[in-house]
């Protein structure tokens, strides 16, 4: 695959910008969950997907947008992207049809954990929001305390 680092952090860069440095701490939260689960999904999959994910948005809240991206690549069923710098051609989510499996898998889990951490919050439930978070990312997330 062909690519062009410079023109890839420019593209994220911009768009980091325009909505005050939040796309950076987003692409880093998905990241996370992708580490601390073990998710087979390209990191530089990831980071374009967010980045064009975050340019339609005109604000990043996190807990908000962490679900949204992660239903949204559920949804997608981790198809692949066409490079929006026009380098690479079309970048796949996966390296093998096995990692695509087990990845679709546990973002399916993420996707439904996050809804509900969400849901929790939306009705105050803010402990249980807590926990579906700290199932999200393997227990590597802060314990709520009352």
């Amino acid at each position: 695959m062909h690519a062009s680092p410079d023109a890839h952090n420019a593209y994220v860069a911009t768009i980091n910008e325009k909505l005050g440095g939040k796309v950076k701490p987003l692409i880093r939260f998905i990241k996370a969950w992708k580490c601390y689960r073990d998710v087979p999904i390209s990191s530089f999959y990831l980071e374009l997907r967010v980045a064009k994910y975050a340019y339609s948005e005109s604000s990043i809240i996190y807990d908000f947008d962490v679900k949204r991206v992660l239903c949204q690549l559920r949804d997608c069923k981790l198809a692949d992207m066409q490079d929006p710098m026009g380098v690479s051609g079309y970048i796949p989510a996966c390296k093998t049809q096995a990692f695509y499996e087990d990845a679709i898998s546990k973002l399916d889990t993420a996707a439904t954990r996050a809804e509900k951490a969400r849901e929790a919050a939306d009705k105050g439930n803010i402990a249980d929001a807590f926990e579906m978070w700290r199932l999200l990312y393997n227990y590597q997330f802060p314990t709520y305390y009352y």
